[in-house]
Formats: structure tokens, sequence, C-alpha cells
């Protein structure tokens, strides 16, 4: 199971949102680079990175400070989201040196666009699957959709994806703890390899999803805790050693 320390850029910053809401932001830092070094310095290989500007405006607005980091750290496996919604901006990311790209809007509102893409590419693809009052998230999590969010997942499984990022919005940013119960039946329902984000809290949130991992849970994104101090990224990291 990988740990993923979280950078959301919002105006090319770090920081960090409640729920979604882009009214409720807590700045953290003006540097990314600085914070993925943080994070490095703290053992880490990964970094899931979200482009919030992307995510609401329907385009990649941050990708020129992702791009520093990858150029500043080339060993770092990275997974991006926020505001990708067709072939070129996948590319231009590939290009860039990005492992993994995160489809969120896209293909809720049209999930044939993925069976448009080489099976090279479909296989560095993660869908976002995130869920507010039980419904799934899209543009930016400032709608809802109508898709049951089973029905959405089995759908997937006809696309060679990576994985899938599965959030609690409504933990999401809050240090209230995750939803066990939610991502266990996602986790085990699910053919594909599941990513668990929104409210991890505590080190003690990780380790209970520890026995999750026999059934598909592939890695935990972390962010609030870790910039609040709450969990020891080199603690966490070392429970897997990943």
């Amino acid at each position: 199971m990988k740990i993923f320390p979280a950078i959301d850029l919002k105006d090319g910053q770090c920081v960090r949102l409640n729920k979604g809401d882009y009214k409720q932001v807590k700045k953290y830092s003006d540097n990314p680079i600085l914070v993925a070094e943080e994070w490095i310095n703290q053992g880490t290989q990964k970094l899931h990175i979200i482009d919030l500007d992307g995510a609401k405006s329907g385009l990649p607005v941050n990708h020129n400070f992702i791009f520093d980091i990858k150029k500043n750290f080339p060993h770092l496996y990275i997974q991006v989201g926020g505001g990708i919604r067709n072939l070129e901006n996948i590319q231009m990311y590939l290009d860039n040196g990005i492992d993994r790209i995160i489809l969120g809007t896209k293909a809720v509102k049209n999930l044939d666009f993925i069976s448009t893409l080489k099976k090279e590419i479909q296989k560095k693809i993660i869908v976002d699957i995130a869920i507010k009052d039980g419904k799934l998230a899209i543009e930016g999590w400032n709608q809802l959709s109508t898709h049951d969010t089973k029905t959405f997942i089995n759908n997937l499984k006809q696309y060679n994806i990576s994985e899938i990022v599965f959030t609690d919005i409504n933990r999401d940013g809050m240090l209230s703890g995750i939803n066990f119960a939610v991502i266990e039946d996602i986790v085990k329902f699910s053919d594909i390899p599941v990513i668990a984000s929104g409210g991890i809290s505590s080190i003690d949130d990780i380790k209970k999803l520890i026995p999750l991992s026999k059934f598909g849970l592939s890695g935990v994104i972390v962010g609030k805790a870790l910039y609040e101090k709450k969990i020891n990224l080199t603690e966490a990291i070392n429970l897997f050693g990943s």
C-alpha cells in the first residue's frame, strides 16, 4: 500500500480546502517546490497533486508549477488531476514526465472518452470517484451527477485503467477521521485497485485501512493531517515501506 502526500495548488500556492469548498481555503505555502522537498526529506517518493484552479475552470492552470516540481525532483512518482479534459492535456502532462493522469469530470460525463485513448495511455489513467451526500461530484466537486457509484465503477471495468481514487468529500480536509465503512464497501466491491482519500486524521486511520490492502486498497492520500502535523509522514511510510 502506498502513501501519497497531497499537494493542492490554487493560484500557485499550496492550500487545503474544507469539503472541497473553494470559499474555505487555508494557505500553507507560497512555494510548492519547498513543500515537495519537505515531503521528500521525510521519505516519500510519491506525490498526489491537484490543480484546484484547473478542476474548477476545466483546463490546466497550475501545470507549470507541477512541471517545476518534476524538473527539480525527476525521481518522484507524481499523479496529477484537475482540469484534464482532453487528449492534448493528458499528453502534455505525460510529455513532462508525469506518471499518472487523474480524470474526474471528463470520465463521469463522458466515460467513452477513455476508449478513445491508446492502451498505453489508458494504463496511466486514474479515475477520480468523489462522493458527496452519496452522489458522484464533478466540476471541481461543485456539482453532483446522477450516476450510481457502483454502476459507474462496474462500467469502468471495461477499460484498462490504473486505479480509482475514492474520496468522501464530506470528510475531506476536516480531520474528522475516515469513513471506514464506505471505503471498505467500495474496496471490496471494486475489481480496480482503490486509493482512499478524505478525512485521514491520524496514524490510526491509516493502520485501520491496512487490512483492506488484501481486498484491493492500493494506497492512501494524506493531506491536511500532514500540514497540521497530525501525522508523521516517515512513520506512515514505514508502515508499508513505500
